[in-house]
């Protein structure tokens, strides 16, 4: 099959698009390839539509249009992704069609195939907004999931061209490859015996090198594309000594060149890169963000991952096409996206616990959903206007809404807070921040918006950083799982990144240890001190400003504002450690009310002149001795804070998250 999708790889013509529809569909060609030229759009990048033919099946109403369309302009994996979709349904529209495979094509041979389907309200057809399944395929580049794709394709019913189409399917190939790669490299990490530190040192390995597929799909590493796989034949022509290129190559970049601003010259140690290289490294973005920082426990134990494995797992890796997109409700790439990774990684963490990946429909419907009844509660907006809001009866249809609606909905979700208390790999938090980044650009765009808002609004970056900063928590009991979740985060704050931040001489990934974090989300007690979900428990005055200045702290450093992360984490011991006190000095003082109460009480009979003396020595000593076992307690809990802190929501959360 491989042989008849050659020709289509080499570069677009319809010839060898419908060579390879006949092979692999019932395709009845049209024979002078009706034109559909009427259907553009003055403005539209578009000169040339055809229909090609029809996939017929023995159901009439399931036929399949199949169309192509030249752009004046270059594709990328990005463009022009709205008017695709909006000329996609005039042409199912004109021709009364339930789907069409539509390939986009420029004069460079570059072509986008999309499938657009349509889905049935009763009677009606809905055409979702911006809904596609699309392959982006360039000539210059290795085109992988396509290739697995349609060189196995039988598109014989409207079922199997939904399976050509479908992202599990082509999570599932691309699982089946990495997962045993993967697996390899955690069994053969050296410097360790330890299977827990060899994961975690393969898991941070797989989690920056992918990131930085993404960053030099940008451009943003020496302008090349192709950074990763020159980087690594020019170690292999430079003829130093074997299995060193992960500790003298590898590691600078990772935690020297990614972790100082552009322009700043550093030591790269001993290997001997090219001019070329040099400068790359040096002009390289400043991402740090945690990302490119040693982490402690793992990348200071002096561990590496052999020469073979490196090669083989870049070999692998890239023959994938990096797509710079965050999927969506209503389109997915099905190339390597951040979603894409989430289910991966998933997958890998969770598989043998039995959880599951939650699908993206179903995420964005518990968001939707979610935000809908908060503000139900919150705002006096009438309920159809919130579900018309979130729910769009359609591309065209505008929602109705004052101008003061508008203030106050923008307000609301510029400052609600939403917090996953089981947050596993982050599906949950990308999904909400989509929700909401999508929901205020329309209300930002809305005709009836306020122009004083309008004029000021956010970049859709601007506005995704500040919705990561001020609303989204999670909690996750295990560490690796947080780390995804970082990247998951990460890559959807960077995808809308502008060029121009590049060269930035502060961080551009803000630091997320104190948003998402590794905790037990039910357990909410220090000592014998009960704290709510809400409030902080039976604490002094100076105890409560102590943990509002620590939240002002970690706030700080989600802007990089604080450069230590181990001064926050040592003053939120200190928290601890001052909450314990404060029961050992409760307890100190029961002890003395104890022993002023002496060793005999008397109880005086009203109206009697004689007092009844008893003996109470014996009871008041077991409770002496109760109360300093249980300072002998506190201070040994204070002696694991280290290495077993509690996780307290309002000492980590700030402000109170109002939907969980």
């Amino acid at each position: 099959m491989t042989e008849f999708l050659k020709p289509l790889l080499e570069g677009y013509t319809h010839e060898r698009l419908t060579y390879l529809m006949r092979r692999i569909a019932p395709f009845q060609q049209d024979k002078e390839f009706e034109p559909f030229d009427r259907l553009v759009k003055e403005g539209w990048p578009f000169d040339t539509v055809q229909k090609l033919g029809v996939i017929e099946f023995p159901d009439v109403q399931k036929n399949v249009v199949v169309a192509d369309v030249h752009s004046v302009r270059e594709l990328t994996s990005r463009s022009g992704k709205k008017m695709q979709f909006d000329l996609g349904k005039r042409i199912l529209k004109a021709g009364n069609y339930n789907a069409g495979i539509f390939a986009f094509y420029d004069d460079a041979g570059r072509f986008r195939l999309s499938l657009i389907t349509t889905t049935y309200h009763g009677t009606r057809k809905q055409f979702s907004p911006y809904r596609r399944y699309t392959f982006f395929v360039d000539p210059e580049l290795p085109n992988k999931t396509f290739v697995l794709q349609f060189g196995k394709a039988d598109l014989s019913s409207m079922a199997q061209i939904l399976e050509a189409f479908s992202l599990e399917a082509v999570s599932d190939a691309f699982y089946q490859e990495f997962r045993p790669r993967y697996d390899q490299i955690a069994r053969e990490v050296v410097g360790t015996t330890d299977e827990a530190l060899r994961q975690d040192f393969a898991l941070l390995f797989a989690i920056r090198t992918i990131f930085l597929g993404f960053v030099q799909k940008k451009g943003w590493l020496g302008e090349n594309p192709r950074f990763l796989q020159d980087f690594w034949r020019e170690y292999q022509r430079s003829n130093r000594p074997r299995n060193t290129f992960y500790k003298e190559w590898l590691a600078p970049l990772f935690f020297e060149a990614l972790n100082n601003p552009p322009g700043c010259k550093v030591a790269y140690g001993h290997a001997p890169f090219s001019e070329d290289t040099q400068t790359a490294l040096q002009m390289a973005p400043y991402l740090n963000g945690e990302l490119f920082k040693r982490k402690q426990g793992v990348d200071d134990k002096d561990l590496w991952i052999p020469d073979d494995l490196i090669g083989d797992f870049f070999d692998f890796l890239f023959q994938y096409n990096f797509t710079v997109e965050e999927n969506d409700r209503y389109d997915e790439e099905l190339e390597l996206n951040p979603e894409f990774l989430g289910i991966i990684f998933e997958r890998i963490t969770n598989m043998d616990q039995g959880a599951v990946y939650t699908p993206r429909v179903e995420v964005d419907l518990m968001c939707r959903l979610a935000l809908i009844k908060w503000l139900q509660q919150t705002t006096d907006i009438r309920q159809a206007s919130l579900y018309q809001l979130f729910f769009p009866p359609g591309d065209s249809v505008e929602v109705t809404l004052s101008a003061e609606e508008i203030r106050t909905l923008i307000e609301k979700l510029e400052n609600v807070t939403v917090c996953d208390p089981a947050a596993g790999s982050g599906a949950f938090e990308v999904g909400m921040l989509q929700v909401l980044e999508r929901t205020l650009e329309d209300l930002y765009t809305h005709n009836n918006a306020p122009p004083e808002l309008t004029q000021n609004a956010p970049s859709p970056f601007e506005r995704k950083k500040a919705i990561i900063a001020r609303s989204l928590y999670g909690v996750e009991v295990k560490r690796w799982a947080v780390w995804i979740n970082h990247l998951r985060l990460w890559l959807t704050l960077f995808v809308d990144m502008p060029d121009e931040e590049r060269h930035s001489p502060t961080p551009l990934l803000p630091n997320l240890t104190f948003k998402v974090r590794t905790g037990d989300s039910l357990v909410q007690r220090i000592a014998s001190k009960t704290f709510s979900v809400q409030g902080h428990a039976s604490l002094s005055k100076p105890l409560k400003r102590k943990i509002r200045e620590l939240k002002k702290k970690k706030r700080d450093y989600f802007y990089n504002k604080s450069e230590d992360p181990r001064a926050i984490t040592q003053e939120e011991l200190k928290v601890f450690r001052a909450v314990l006190d404060e029961e050992i000095q409760e307890c100190k003082r029961k002890i003395q009310a104890l022993k002023k109460q002496g060793r005999q009480g008397a109880i005086a009979f009203p109206g009697e002149a004689v007092q009844l003396k008893i003996d109470i020595s014996d009871a008041t000593e077991q409770q002496i001795r109760q109360w300093k076992a249980r300072i002998e307690e506190l201070n040994g809990e204070k002696a694991c804070l280290k290495d077993d802190r509690p996780f307290i929501w309002s000492l980590h959360s700030a402000p109170q998250a109002s939907i969980r």
